[in-house]
């Protein structure tokens, strides 16, 4: 009987010191989020912010004038797509940033089919090419980060469906 008692006593013990230790129970939802977003630097883990993106054919504003057009080879669909991209100057001259990158994925299944970001391949035509693997139907995402002299000058991204 005592030593049952002293397991519950040493059991609630060490549950109340995980709770009160616990970062998510550290603070309130809002100050946990203020912390997130004032570690937004390099390296903090934060999940970067990107801009929705008009559909395939238009224009889409990256910086300094100089944008950028995305389309498929096809109309999306199962197996595998590829994503055309072409950047511009603002002269309307083609330009070739120093990196472009895509990550795709499922937004209603996180984690389950991201691809971490992928680097595009430079065709002889100019334009920047990224094979995607779409397995299955459903609503899918696709983000682009633009990088240039190091630094990550936009990322946005395009949501359809399959």
């Amino acid at each position: 009987m005592i030593c049952g008692r002293t397991n519950l006593i040493v059991f609630l013990f060490l549950l109340a010191l995980t709770l009160a230790y616990s970062p998510l129970l550290a603070g309130s939802h809002e100050e946990h989020q203020h912390t997130m977003k004032a570690g937004e630097a390099a390296g903090s883990g934060q999940a970067p912010v990107y801009t929705a993106m008009p559909g395939p054919g238009q224009k889409v504003q990256i910086a300094n004038g100089d944008y950028l057009i995305f389309d498929f080879d096809k109309k999306p669909k199962m197996g595998t797509v590829i994503i055309k991209v072409r950047v511009f100057n603002s002269k309307g001259e083609k330009s070739t940033p120093e990196m472009l990158l895509a990550d795709y994925g499922m937004p209603s299944m996180k984690g389950a089919h991201e691809t971490g970001d992928q680097p595009f391949r430079l065709s002889q035509k100019g334009e920047y090419l990224l094979p995607i693997n779409i397995v299955m139907p459903g609503d899918w995402e696709i983000r682009l980060t633009v990088k240039k002299n190091g630094k990550v000058i936009f990322r946005g991204s395009y949501k359809f469906d399959v």
